[in-house]
């Protein structure tokens, strides 16, 4: 349902305060992500959902990797609707390295109006990675598990 404007005489009903008060549509949407790590890697999408109110986008997803990435190229994750801007720290993530059993954790931020990239912090990451495209340089694998939740501002 697209957002309402007022005009004269008009009269609200409680559909629309609830519709206003509850987001755009009333509920999350779901969207199937598409990750990647220098090429498409295929993972079960476990959870991935967001709501739009106007042009605020909140997002959440978790991903379990079922295929492999490449080592030291940036992990990115398609966004459920374009961004009206790149370059921009907008939530927080995590890559789980089931092989290491280690936790990468840190900033979100799009690369492009469509994808998004992690900048991650902690032992096994490059040692500056707001100099680098990503911090996490080990290649995903199987069982692996990418998470992230953020905020942004739709295109339109």
């Amino acid at each position: 349902m697209a957002q309402k404007t007022s005009w004269d005489g008009a009269v609200l009903s409680e559909s629309d305060i609830n519709t206003y008060l509850m987001g755009e549509g009333g509920g999350w949407s779901t969207w199937t992500p598409t990750l990647a790590q220098s090429g498409t890697v295929t993972a079960t999408v476990n959870h991935a959902v967001y709501g739009r109110w106007g042009r605020m986008i909140v997002a959440i997803f978790r991903l379990t990797v079922t295929g492999s990435g490449s080592g030291g190229s940036a992990v990115t994750v398609s966004a459920p609707v374009t961004a009206a801007r790149t370059f921009m720290t907008c939530g927080q993530g995590g890559i789980y390295d089931s092989s290491a059993t280690l936790n990468y954790t840190g900033n979100i931020l799009f690369n492009s109006t469509t994808l998004i990239d992690f900048r991650l912090h902690g032992s096994g990451v490059a040692a500056n990675p707001q100099l680098g495209v990503t911090g996490f340089t080990a290649g995903l694998a199987s069982g692996d598990i990418v998470t992230g939740s953020f905020i942004y501002e739709a295109a339109s």
